[in-house]
Formats: C-alpha cells, structure tokens, sequence
C-alpha cells in the first residue's frame, strides 16, 4: 500500500486550499438555499413610478395626460427650481419630472414641433425610457383617435379608458409547484462544489505521482496495482470531500436532511461524486502542471454547471442547450433532484434510478478513458 500511503502523503498538504473552497462554496449554497426558501408563489409585481410635473400648459389634454400617468403610479410635488429637481432626481426620490410648457395643446392639434414636452430624468436609464414610452404611447393613442373623426374631449376619454384593459400575469409552475424546498436549493449546488473540490484538491496529487522522479520509485510494483491504489486512494479522498459535505448540509439543513428526500439527495449526491472522481482521474492522466489545476477546475465546473441547469434553471435553457446537456452527468443529476424534490419519485422510482445509473455509467466511462490513457503512456515509455 505504498502508493496509497504516499497518495495522502501529498494530500495533506493541499488541506488549507481544500478548506477555503469548502467554506467558500458552503457558503454560497446556503445563501442560496435561504433565499430560495423566501422566494415563493408570485414573484411578478407591475412597475410604478414617482414621478412630479411642471405643467405650464394646465390645459385639457395636459391635465388628461396627467390623470393617465397617475394610474398605477404615484405623482409628487416639487419646486420648480433646477437645484431641487437635480437633488431629487439624484437621491431617486422620484424617477423622472414632466415639464409641459405653455401653448403645448395648440401645437400638437397643429402638428407643430414647438413647445414639445420634456422629461427630465437620469440619462439612458430604463426608469426614464419607461416613462417617455407610456407618454408617447397615449399621446399616439390621442392623435389616433382624433385622425379618426373623434373629437378632442372624446379621444381623451377613450385613449385614457384603453389603459384600464389589464392582462393577468401567473409565474410558469414546474411540476406543480414555483419554488423548491430548501433541501433542493442546498444540495442543487452539489456538481460545481464537488467538481471543484475533487479537481482542485486531488489532481494535483495525481501529478505529482505522475512526475517522472516518483514514477520510477513505484515502477517496482505491477502496473494493475499501482492504478488500484491510486483508484482506491482518489475514492478515499472523494468520501471524505461527500461526507464533509453531508456534514455541514446536516449543520445547515439539519432535520430535513434526515427524511426519505433528504436520503434520496444523498443518494444523488454519492453517484455524481462517482463522476466527479472519474474526471479527476481522467485529468490526472493528462495534466503535467499542478499550476494549471485551478483554470481547468472553472472551465469544467463553470461550464457544465452553466449548460446543466445548475445555476440557471432548465425552464430558461434553449432547447438546443438541452439537447446538448443530455452529453453531460450534471443535467442528469439535476433531473435526479428536481424529480426526488417534486415528490414524483414515489410513482416512478425507476425514473430516479435511472437518472442515477447514468451518472455511473458516465464515471466508468471516465475511469476507462483514464485507464486506457495510462496503459497507452505506459507501453509508449516501454517502447522508447
């Protein structure tokens, strides 16, 4: 047992970075499955402003114009000074200031540009677009309905009744439900955290056994028994990452990880490890820098994480994306801890099953790679 001796030899002294990304990423799966907690039922709300007006005009469609702002949005007074004006726009007590100056109903029944609305708001802000847009959209809708024999008092009445037509706007459910458990949001991490701490933390163990000087010391035992220790050591070391990580969701979750879900998540959790120890093998057999560990650790975790529905739900990914998620073991450990947080794993358990056997496959498809990449480099130095 050579190998595995030396194997957490060199373990223990990637310890301290070990640490900082199990807190790190500890960290942030907490914050996320608290929030994800308080995030429930609709979470739509409409839009309002405050905003003030400066209407020189106070003429017929002036003061229309101003009734229709005032729906769903709340009208405050200001001075009329610059100074006041810069102040509350600045500090975001009001979103933008409508000034209408004098003679504006006589040029817009006569189509002229002069004496033109201005508001005045933080440039290129979406509060001031917003709110030009709703003014151009009424004042079209006036204009349209004079153009069309309507009279002045009339087309008021009408442009001003078209904003009481009002949609309702329900949040697209998944599997009968808008929010997950907190369970689901802590554990929903799970393939970035341990991709990253298995990458980080193992393969530059696997390097360094794979350095030339320590190569020729193990080069006595049989080729077989050397790539078993080192199966057997990167296991070890993955157990512990998984049973550090149950650790502390017990500490954050605390009783609702001891539940048939709960167990179920762990049960997920142990198969995607399996992955994550296949690729951490497989890089060690390519990989000749420890330095390069970090950037091949984001790309690979940020990537999958990215495309999988890890850190953006799979009801926004493309269907393209998803088609190409089905190529990697993340998506099908998503899919795992969506069907055992929804509940519908009690009437297609075999689903659940299913999604996990495909995780296992795809680390022994990994191991396989890794081992015939070893055997390959073996025969190649035998033949030099």
């Amino acid at each position: 047992m050579q190998v595995y001796k030396l194997f957490f030899q060199v373990l223990r002294k990637q310890k301290g970075q070990i640490i900082m990304y199990l807190v790190i990423f500890l960290s942030v799966a907490l914050a996320a499955a608290s929030q994800g907690e308080k995030t429930g039922g609709s979470t739509f709300s409409p839009t309002t402003y405050k905003f003030a007006v400066m209407d020189a005009d106070n003429s017929e469609i002036s003061r229309a114009l101003i009734t229709y702002l005032e729906q769903g949005n709340e009208k405050v007074h200001i001075e009329d000074k610059k100074e006041v004006i810069q102040d509350e726009i600045y500090n975001r007590s009001i979103s933008c200031v409508l000034r209408i100056p004098s003679g504006f109903f006589e040029s817009y029944l006569s189509g002229s540009e002069n004496n033109k609305m201005e508001v005045i708001g933080v440039p290129g802000t979406i509060y001031k677009e917003s709110f030009e847009q709703m003014i151009t959209q009424y004042m079209n809708l006036v204009r349209g309905y004079i153009s069309g024999g309507f009279s002045v008092k009339e087309a008021l009445a009408k442009a001003g009744k078209a904003d009481e037509k009002t949609v309702d706007v329900n949040v697209l459910e998944t599997g009968g439900k808008t929010t997950h458990s907190y369970v689901y949001y802590f554990f929903a991490y799970v393939p970035y955290i341990l991709l990253c701490l298995c990458i980080v933390g193992i393969s530059p163990v696997l390097v360094v056994l794979h350095k030339p000087q320590i190569r020729e010391r193990i080069q006595c035992s049989s080729f077989a028994k050397t790539n078993r220790e080192t199966i057997l050591g990167t296991l070890s070391a993955g157990l512990l990452f998984g049973i550090l990580y149950l650790v502390c969701a017990v500490i954050g979750a605390r009783e609702r990880v001891f539940t048939v879900q709960g167990g179920l998540h762990c049960l997920n959790l142990l198969a995607f490890l399996m992955v994550a120890l296949g690729i951490v093998f497989l890089i060690g057999q390519v990989m000749k820098k420890a330095e390069t560990v970090s950037m091949v650790s984001n790309v690979i975790a940020l990537g999958m994480s990215f495309l999988s529905g890890v850190f953006v739900p799979i009801e926004f990914l493309g269907d393209g994306i998803i088609k190409a998620a089905h190529f990697l073991p993340a998506y099908w450990y998503i899919m795992g801890a969506r069907l055992i947080d929804s509940g519908n794993y009690q009437s297609s358990p075999d689903l659940l099953w299913r999604y996990m056997g495909i995780e296992v496959l795809f680390a022994a498809c990994f191991v396989c790679l890794g081992l015939a990449l070893a055997r390959a480099k073996r025969q190649t130095k035998q033949t030099a």
